[in-house]
């Protein structure tokens, strides 16, 4: 789980550290009991405070690979929007 650092010991301010906070929640929702090394972590403490749009589309292949990975485990074929849309 990330944990994000005390704003004391950030030269932020207010608004960045609290975006930051908000991004390190959807990161933690995402990843769950996923388990991290520490380079891990401050990587994606550092990504945390990207704009949100490059947070939010990190995630998304996150989860997307996720679902491609857990339905090829369960024997489901899988088939992207576009090919099931043909």
């Amino acid at each position: 789980m990330l944990k994000q650092t005390e704003r004391e010991s950030r030269n932020m301010n207010d608004f960045f550290y609290e975006m930051e906070g908000r991004q390190i929640q959807k990161m933690n929702k995402v990843l769950a009991d996923v388990e991290l090394t520490k380079a891990e972590e401050k990587t994606l403490i550092w990504l945390a405070g990207w704009e949100e749009s490059t947070v939010d589309h990190l995630l998304s292949v996150i989860e997307k690979t996720a679902r491609i990975r857990a339905d090829k485990k369960g024997g489901y074929a899988h088939k992207s929007k576009c090919e099931s849309e043909k």
